[in-house]
């Protein structure tokens, strides 16, 4: 038999490399997952089983409300996890409790957002005690992080290393890119230089200091704030960042797009000159995978999870501190004279892309499907 392809995968913020064993019998597995439109985690869940079927079968696909005891005859159950599909971080409106105590089968759960207690004494221990109730359960037997940052914060609640892998996330697919003068054409923003924030708007990533940025840039600067609010987010985050713009004066070099179709998503990516990733914080981001699978140049911040892709990939990034709009404006005035440096990066966003696909993401999670059937470690 042909040996099977090595694996790249994360240990201790190092790139490690393993040969997957002969195939084993087809496990079946149990998928827990959003199932709502507009979803980032829903998407992932679809493009993973996708690219997890050459290797189990995925038998079940529901959401935390259609688990059915017939799917603990899976070997494995696997949760994509993140606070709102379970009723917020709170732990009186948090039910994933409920959920767990029906599962018998090994769990397998992949954390997509971790909070780390902050704010007052109450809140704090309110979320200690959350956190524990949805990390800290013995069922749990394998988890999935996709950044060194997020198996260290979650070791931090109480789960042991051992069982914790880091697995980048998967780059998708690219839409199908219309020409760059016709996409321009499009969104009537022809003559500009495009900075696009990419994604649901949330206070993470930075969109405040983007905008300030802006300020401080030529007036053929333009700014795209591609993507809407979050389907469970009630805040008026979106309006404030359109009284930050007015109040900056750049409120007419800003775009707020609202949530966007496949074909505006090409056409935003086709037209940015530049992608912005001035993230608070993070972990795995779906915006910036989009923008590896477009061939885009990426400027981002400084942060844990964005440091991790520059190791791990070096070129794929430029880098700038976090929350400082100063320095954000400067490398973009940089790399707007620059056209061979935005080149190099672009580069790098393709071979990011190529290395780190779904289907390379979905190997690694077969292999810990099979220590998490199997009742071993790493």
């Amino acid at each position: 038999m042909a040996s099977e392809p090595d694996l790249t995968s994360v240990v201790d913020g190092e790139l490690v490399t393993t040969r997957l064993p002969a195939r084993e019998r087809r496990l079946r597995i149990a998928m827990v997952t959003s199932l709502r439109d507009r979803c980032g985690v829903a998407d992932y869940s679809r493009r993973l089983v996708d690219a997890l079927a050459p290797h189990v079968e995925v038998a079940w696909v529901t959401d935390p409300d259609g688990f059915s005891p017939a799917m603990n005859e899976a070997d494995v159950v696997h949760i994509q996890h993140q606070y709102f599909l379970f009723g917020g971080v709170a732990p009186w409106r948090n039910a994933f409790g409920r959920l767990a105590n029906r599962i018998t089968a090994p769990i397998v759960m992949t954390v997509h957002e971790i909070v780390e207690p902050d704010g007052g004494m109450a809140r704090r221990a309110a979320i200690r005690v959350s956190n524990r109730s949805q990390f800290v359960r013995p069922g749990i037997v394998q988890f999935i992080v996709h950044t060194q940052a997020d198996l260290d914060r979650l070791a931090t609640q109480g789960v042991s290393a051992e069982r914790i892998t880091v697995i980048p996330l998967g780059v998708p697919e690219p839409p199908r890119l219309p020409p760059r003068s016709a996409a321009r054409r499009a969104l009537g923003i022809e003559g500009q230089f495009i900075l696009t924030v990419f994604g649901f708007v949330s206070r993470r990533k930075g969109h405040r200091t983007a905008l300030e940025a802006l300020a401080l840039l030529p007036e053929n600067c333009r700014l795209l704030i591609a993507g809407g609010r979050h389907p469970d987010d009630r805040s008026d985050y979106v309006d404030e960042l359109k009284r930050v713009a007015s109040d900056l004066g750049v409120g007419g070099r800003v775009s707020f797009t609202g949530y966007l179709e496949e074909e505006d998503v090409a056409n935003i990516m086709s037209a940015s000159d530049l992608i912005l990733a001035p993230f608070v914080s993070g972990s795995g981001s779906a915006s910036l995978a989009l923008a590896f699978a477009c061939g885009r140049p990426v400027l981002a911040s400084a942060i844990p999870p964005n440091l991790e892709i520059s190791k791990l990939c070096p070129g794929s990034l430029s880098l700038v501190p976090p929350g400082q709009p100063g320095e954000l404006a400067e490398a973009v005035a940089r790399l707007q004279r620059d056209p061979r440096t935005l080149a190099r990066l672009a580069e790098g966003s393709r071979r990011y892309a190529a290395r780190f696909t779904y289907a390379h993401m979905a190997e690694l999670t077969a292999m810990v499907y099979r220590r998490a059937a199997g009742g071993t470690g790493r």
